[in-house]
């Protein structure tokens, strides 16, 4: 009996999860184009804005638009480390913001692009490298520094 029971609790589980995956698979992800979508969503908004910047075609923006979910996961899996262990949490976005920065320049296809991608990239250097000056002039902590520095932030 208590057999049964179980098998049949277990099928109903799988059932509802079925379901609930059948459900997002059947929603089709919102264009990150298009203004009137849902403008909460920080990965459609930050590909909305790089499709803009480098003119991208269709596949390049649906590329850019994982990219971006896959960077605000990564920020939210980290986003408790910013309070308990400060170093280990600026060392691990730096790492997100360079490989979002990777992704991106392995998805441009044009000369057009990539020429921008780098100028972007020199000017990001050229601010963070002024910024760094700048603090440590002020005598800050190299924590602060690295903090400030990883807010300069392109792409």
């Amino acid at each position: 009996m208590r057999y049964t029971i179980f098998l049949f609790l277990g099928l109903l589980a799988s059932a509802v999860a079925c379901a609930q995956s059948a459900e997002d698979a059947a929603t089709p992800p919102a264009d990150p184009t298009n203004p009137e979508s849902d403008t909460a969503d920080p990965a459609r908004e930050a590909a909305a804005r790089l499709t803009e910047k480098y003119s991208l075609d269709a596949d390049q923006t649906a590329e850019v638009y994982t990219i971006q979910l896959r960077k605000q996961r990564n920020l939210s899996e980290i986003l408790p480390l910013k309070t308990q262990n400060r170093p280990v949490y600026l060392n691990k976005l730096n790492s997100i913001q360079r490989g979002t920065q990777a992704g991106i320049r392995r998805l441009l296809k044009t000369d057009a692009q990539r020429d921008l991608f780098q100028q972007s990239m020199a000017e990001q250097r050229r601010l963070r490298a002024e910024k760094q000056r700048e603090l440590q002039a002020q005598g800050a902590s190299a924590l602060t520094i690295e903090a400030a520095v990883l807010e300069i932030y392109f792409e």
